[in-house]
């Protein structure tokens, strides 16, 4: 089975599992803006990552379903809540919650999911697995929570600045994006019992993956037809003035005049399309594209690199195939 046929295959798992466990009650209106994300659809890969994992150590995938359930209760949550942050209208092709349902449902809708996770994450308890690795579960999932959260206050902080530092960027989205997904390589390991060595390169696999996931996203906001991202217009990070590799890198290498043009589009909620175009072009002009797809080929080879602790299997060549795959997704 090709890798395309294989995630569609496994996200139904998923999308089923959140479907029945989201079911419909009162107050009618605030259940809809709970399901109207996590049911709209994803690629469901963090789950997905903690099967193979665990899979992949020699475990039986089926028993990472509820952290899997969890950590797309808890990423969805984070949507919610990023989408209000940054004003974005649309999601997955439709409207976002809090344009469909208003912020304060929204609000509701972001936390309860959050709920939902540790809800899910009671279904492990012992004696369904080890008390150290329930426990252990359960601390990362309440980190990941609070790194998420520090990471998007990093973000906002960053949209007041022009001179932040690629490492200042990497440690943002490895707190953002990173975590759930070191989380999904790090307790699916766990669960399937793999050996320190497997768990900590399963761990760090998982974190490389969040970072090419990122700027990954950051790279198809500027080069790609949104509608095949169900959004609206190229570039709506820049107008948003979202710290992206490409617009820390540039900063860091352009002359003088091409930093006013930045200063003044960036962030600029009322910058045209063409302004927009220009600082794309200004991307190209400074290497700041060639950059982060360089970082990206990086990435994938040591991410890739980490699977040798595995022994070959299916689960091992389907987790090297997501690795190229984080790299040439075209949404």
């Amino acid at each position: 089975m090709d890798l395309e046929d294989f995630l569609i295959e496994k996200a139904k798992i998923f999308d089923r599992a959140l479907n029945g466990n989201l079911t419909p009650r009162e107050p009618k209106i605030f259940y809809e803006a709970l399901r109207w994300i996590p049911i709209s659809g994803g690629k469901r890969l963090r789950p997905i990552i903690a099967m193979l994992a665990c899979e992949a150590v020699g475990g039986v995938p089926e028993k990472t379903i509820p952290l899997g359930i969890s950590l797309e209760y808890m990423h969805n949550s984070t949507l919610i809540h990023d989408d209000i942050i940054d004003k974005d209208e649309w999601r997955r092709g439709l409207e976002s919650t809090h344009r469909k349902f208003g912020i304060p449902l929204a609000i509701l809708a972001g936390d309860a999911l959050i709920g939902e996770t540790f809800r899910m994450l009671s279904y492990m308890a012992p004696p369904e697995l080890e008390s150290a690795t329930y426990k252990e579960i359960i601390r990362s999932i309440a980190d990941a929570a609070k790194s998420f959260y520090e990471g998007e206050a990093m973000d906002i902080k960053f949209v007041e600045r022009f001179d932040i530092t690629i490492p200042e960027y990497m440690v943002m989205i490895q707190k953002k994006t990173g975590q759930l997904y070191l989380i999904a390589g790090r307790c699916g390991a766990l669960i399937g019992k793999g050996t320190p060595k497997q768990v900590a390169n399963l761990t760090e696999y998982g974190n490389l993956f969040g970072f090419m996931f990122q700027i990954k996203d950051d790279l198809l906001n500027i080069l790609t037809d949104q509608s095949a991202l169900g959004k609206q217009e190229v570039g709506s990070d820049i107008k948003s003035g979202k710290r992206t590799m490409m617009v820390v890198h540039a900063l860091q290498n352009i002359d003088k005049k091409n930093k006013e043009i930045m200063m003044k589009i960036v962030g600029n909620e009322k910058a045209t399309q063409n302004d927009v175009l220009n600082v794309i072009d200004i991307f190209r002009e400074t290497g700041s594209i060639d950059f982060a797809q360089n970082k990206l080929e990086e990435f994938r080879n040591r991410s890739k690199e980490l699977l040798d602790v595995l022994d070959d299997s299916d689960s091992k060549r389907y987790l090297s195939d997501l690795a190229d795959y984080s790299v040439t997704r075209p949404y």
